[in-house]
């Protein structure tokens, strides 16, 4: 069951990266993160699920101040969350890795750039992919894998193809 969530997981992240628009790329990845959240209790890798939970309140609380400044102090406030519930589900070295992503996803959520939120997704992408191999999440690795090659194919047709 954990397998097959992390398909639809890994699906919707994939959508993410191939959107125009920042807004529809938060909706697919807080939807994502719902279903990544199933995936990582099943499989017992608490630390990805609550970075992925905490992801998610972020997105859905990030759609709001799209066209808007996002306040620091929330910024500031989700990244202590981040750093406390990581102390607190430390497992192994690699349990700091959703930390490291969720880290570059509150970049990506500060940023208006798509060019740069589409870069940062690869580097993210790296991340998960490496933590779902060791916490045995083989279809969402794998999907990873297509997700990161996805993100690189959205910066060269949405950025490097622009320019030539």
């Amino acid at each position: 069951m954990a397998q097959i969530i992390g398909i639809i997981a890994a699906g919707l992240a994939m959508l993410a990266a191939q959107m125009k628009e920042k807004k529809k790329y938060l909706i697919f990845y807080a939807m994502s993160y719902v279903f990544f959240v199933i995936n990582m209790i099943l499989l017992k890798a608490y630390a990805g699920a609550l970075n992925c939970a905490i992801l998610a309140i972020l997105t859905l609380i990030s759609t709001k101040f799209e066209n808007k400044k996002f306040p620091i102090l929330l910024a500031v406030f989700f990244g202590i969350i981040i750093l406390v519930g990581n102390i607190i589900t430390y497992n192994n070295i690699f349990s700091f890795l959703p930390a490291i992503a969720s880290y570059i996803y509150l970049f990506i959520l500060l940023s208006k750039n798509m060019k740069i939120i589409r870069k940062s997704t690869v580097g993210l992408r790296l991340l998960w992919v490496i933590y779902d191999f060791v916490v045995k999440a083989y279809t969402t690795f794998v999907l990873d894998i297509i997700s990161l090659i996805s993100s690189l194919i959205a910066i060269y047709r949405l950025d490097i193809r622009k320019r030539q």
